[in-house]
């Protein structure tokens, strides 16, 4: 084999690869599972409610591809250590406090401390 198509055959592969990691998603994707009559679930979870319904229908679209993603019904519930009210006031105080002695203020979230359940349909 000649240098020229060793080096032709090195740089197409170098492409494809490239190609192929810039298709990648760097957002976590939750399982879809496939029920009856055309009915999909799958569970976003998240450190945040909005971060959980995000993940939860950008895995339904990536499911229904071209088509409108039709939410059946959905449930939203929180996992958090301490229950969501008391877990938002003492960040907001550590926040204050943290803000004053310059330390910064603790972080009491996890990344699964929000679950959104949704079952939907490809329309």
């Amino acid at each position: 084999m000649t240098t020229f198509k060793k080096t032709a055959t090195l740089t197409a592969t170098l492409a494809a690869a490239l190609a192929l990691s810039a298709c990648q998603s760097t957002t976590p994707s939750s399982p879809v599972i496939q029920r009856a009559n055309s009915v999909y679930e799958t569970t976003g979870i998240a450190d945040t409610k909005v971060k959980a319904q995000q993940n939860a229908i950008d895995s339904a679209q990536k499911t229904c591809r071209s088509k409108q993603v039709i939410i059946v019904n959905d449930t939203a519930r929180y996992n958090g250590i301490l229950d969501e009210r008391t877990g938002r006031m003492v960040g907001q105080v550590g926040a204050v406090v943290g803000s004053i002695f310059g330390t910064g203020s603790p972080d009491l979230s996890r990344k699964d401390d929000y679950e959104y359940m949704i079952n939907f349909r490809c329309q």
